[in-house]
């Protein structure tokens, strides 16, 4: 389903803001204490690419995905590894110019971080050969990084395709969701 894949991108962006900084493998109290102030590091960075990424901003993506980075969610039409993501965020950025993710939850665990973000927009742009709508979105995403000498290298994430896809006006709301009884 098109709806589906159309968010990896965005889970995406929350996610490799993530991963702006490598966590270091420690033991004891010492390494703990380190551990969480790198992900208190991680945790400021997020908010600062995360600012960027909404301007439409690729600057920062080879500094932090590898070369050999895969993505399990590829969006219709995405080309593979770094290029095809600079390409998702020029994308999305025209089609949702006041784009902009919230972290709700990050942590992380030796190579891997995980995120709980919710994402909005307003479709000002064609987004998957839909005219704009005008209509603004707002929806979750769990996201799942790995990391590699520093880099992202794979990227995993769940978002609510439907439930955007619905308040864009491209679907019929659901059931109990604003739907009328017959």
């Amino acid at each position: 389903m098109r709806a589906h894949r159309v968010f990896a991108f965005a889970s995406l962006i929350a996610a490799l803001s993530a991963g702006c900084q490598n966590q270091a493998s420690t033991t004891g109290s010492q390494g703990a204490v380190a551990a969480n102030g790198q992900g208190e590091a991680n945790k400021a960075v997020v908010q600062s690419f995360l600012d960027q990424l909404s301007q439409g901003d690729t600057t920062k993506v080879d500094s932090l995905v590898a070369e050999t980075f895969v993505e399990h969610q590829v969006m219709p039409g995405m080309m593979p590894g770094r290029e095809g993501l600079k390409a998702m965020i020029a994308s999305f950025h025209t089609s949702f110019p006041d784009l902009k993710t919230t972290v709700n939850v990050i942590s992380a665990d030796g190579d891997k971080v995980w995120m709980h973000s919710n994402m909005s927009g307003t479709m000002k742009g064609e987004f998957m050969g839909m005219k704009p709508t005008g209509k603004s979105f707002n929806v979750e995403a769990f996201d799942l990084v790995r990391f590699e000498n520093g880099k992202i290298v794979e990227h995993w994430g769940a978002m609510d395709d439907m439930g955007m896809m619905q308040q864009l006006g491209a679907t019929p709301p659901a059931a109990g969701k604003g739907a009328k009884a017959k």
